[in-house]
């Protein structure tokens, strides 16, 4: 083959070459679905880290083949002439390894934190930091409520904890530790979530333009008074995923979502007739230093 053809079947390979979509940070609850992106987040890896190599790799190739000719071409002389500089004619080494952690900003084709194969931390302290997450909200139900280990038609537990490395392209690392439990008074079951984001370096919001962001909810919102604490409290209107929410910023950039529905979901269980929290008790809930995790 000769040096043109190789140069351009390489020019080739990498135009046709594209990097993988990043991931949508939505959250669902459905757990079929939660499968399939994180399915599909494992084989976006494994297309980034191909192209990493082969773009790493093909420059590399060229410069061993076609760099010395290259060189004694340039020299005044001839092709035949060799180089007043023997060093020269070595192309600087180039290195195929991809990096092993995750830098402080995000770029596409950056390999996942801490050893990941997707955006889930399945093991280790951060998935612990949502499992205590979940074990902490169900010790804060009221009286009269109990959180029962209920299954859904497939067999999977309703009480669900999840970390994830939450940043996209061009953002610093922030990571979401999330849990939800059902909740049961009488033979009706209900619902709670707890979301806590780390500080993501975006600014500051007031309370009802924060709690309003939380999975693109609509509906009222009041803004409570905790203890001074200003605190955004959304009654969600029909057709939303949870009932009613609190939401709250601190001062670090910290950001808890305490969220409780009438309906447990994925399950057909008849649904609770009243709140689990008045709207007072679910502000007081999101400001409890339980549900801050910073980092």
């Amino acid at each position: 083959m000769k040096e043109e053809d190789l140069n351009e079947a390489l020019r080739d390979v990498i135009v046709r070459s594209t990097p993988p979509p990043s991931m949508d940070p939505a959250h669902t609850l459905d757990r079929a679905r939660r499968a399939r992106k994180r399915r599909r987040a494992a084989w976006g890896g494994v297309a980034a880290g191909v192209l990493v190599v082969g773009v790493g790799a093909g420059p590399a190739l060229v410069a061993n083949i076609t760099g010395p000719r290259s060189v004694g071409q340039m020299v005044a002389g001839g092709p035949g002439t060799p180089s007043a500089s023997p060093s020269a004619s070595t192309p600087p080494p180039v290195s195929t390894m991809a990096p092993t952690t995750a830098p402080k900003t995000r770029k596409t084709g950056d390999p996942w934190p801490e050893g990941q194969v997707d955006r889930t931390a399945s093991a280790g302290p951060r998935a612990d930091r949502s499992v205590k997450l979940m074990n902490d909200l169900s010790s804060s139900v009221p009286a009269g409520f109990t959180t029962p280990n209920l299954k859904d038609s497939d067999g999977h537990s309703l009480r669900w904890p999840q970390t994830q490395y939450a940043s996209n392209d061009g953002e610093p690392d922030y990571w979401e530790y999330m849990a939800t439990i059902p909740v049961q008074k009488d033979n009706r079951f209900g619902q709670l979530l707890v979301l806590s984001t780390t500080p993501n370096g975006k600014p500051a919001a007031d309370p009802c333009t924060l709690a309003k962001g939380f999975w693109g909810g609509t509906g009222t919102c009041a803004v409570v008074d905790v203890n001074g604490k200003k605190v955004g409290v959304v009654t969600a209107k029909n057709g939303s995923s949870y009932d009613q929410w609190a939401t709250y910023r601190y001062d670090d950039g910290t950001v808890v979502h305490v969220a409780q529905a009438k309906k447990a979901d994925r399950t057909d269980r008849p649904p609770l007739t009243q709140p689990i929290f008045t709207a007072r008790q679910l502000a007081e809930q999101v400001i409890s230093p339980k549900f801050k995790i910073s980092s």
